[in-house]
């Protein structure tokens, strides 16, 4: 079939609706979590929704890699949609502080007029919150690393500072985990509660996105699949990267210091 555009036509896929799917079963699983404490439905979403996007990669790395079908105008539209996605992740975060500051600015008489609400105990944030930014602003200068020695052709610096950024943001989901456990209230207390677990939640489910990015692109890197003039993929994990790390900045400042 004749072109009259320059953009790679996709054949049929079953992964755009298996993933959506996948998306809708995860988000119902996130509120049976949250209202019944069943973790079942949650983790058998997450499962399928991993699969079905690891699949989905594997076919765009296919068609970019093996049959040559990303050009110039393919690789500017995948800037342009990652653009447009973390546009679209910053109104979502908006929401979130939106949010935090009304019920700060206009406590409830119900949480005794004051912010946070009596019987809560915050965090301290020069604890594992301020260590948790360091981590994450290490990750950014590691990444920051890895894209400019890609740049200059160096995949040995590249594959070393992209290992270091994937394990500074483990670490960081570890100890994200841990002030889970130790947090001496849970999300159904109060609207402070509720509030700080969507908002660091939902930032900690961004860096698992991107730590699996960032790993998809460490292994396209050891297999020397990626080259300075054709890694839209690596560049658009790093640009994910940078969002989470100012997400974090943002949600530390307001969150655990402008809240307490």
């Amino acid at each position: 079939m004749k072109k009259f555009n320059p953009f790679h036509l996709v054949g049929q896929s079953p992964w755009p609706v298996f993933t959506s799917f996948s998306f809708l079963s995860f988000a119902l699983g996130v509120i049976i979590m949250v209202r019944s404490f069943n973790c079942t439905p949650f983790l058998i979403s997450l499962m399928f929704l991993l699969v079905s996007s690891f699949l989905w990669s594997q076919d765009i790395h296919r068609e970019g890699c093996y049959e040559g079908s990303h050009n110039l105008e393919v690789f500017t539209g995948f800037k342009i949609g990652m653009i447009f996605f973390i546009i679209s992740e910053l109104f979502f975060f908006f929401g979130m502080f939106w949010s935090y500051f009304h019920l700060a600015e206009s406590p409830s008489m119900e949480l005794g007029g004051i912010w946070p609400p009596l019987g809560v105990n915050c965090f301290d944030p020069k604890g594992i919150p301020f260590l948790n930014t360091i981590l994450l602003v290490s990750s950014g200068v590691s990444v920051t690393w890895c894209h400019h020695a890609m740049e200059e052709g160096d995949i040995k610096s590249s594959i070393l500072s992209l290992i270091m950024t994937v394990c500074l943001g483990s670490v960081f989901t570890v100890f994200q985990l841990v002030e889970y456990y130790l947090a001496g209230f849970t999300f159904c207390c109060s609207a402070y509660s509720s509030v700080y677990f969507l908002g660091t939640g939902f930032h900690g489910f961004h860096v698992l996105v991107g730590s699996g990015l960032l790993m998809i692109c460490l292994y396209r890197f050891s297999s020397v699949f990626v080259s300075p003039l054709h890694s839209v993929g690596f560049e658009c994990s790093v640009w994910y990267w940078h969002f989470v790390d100012v997400v974090w900045f943002f949600l530390y400042m307001v969150f655990y210091w402008w809240g307490i």
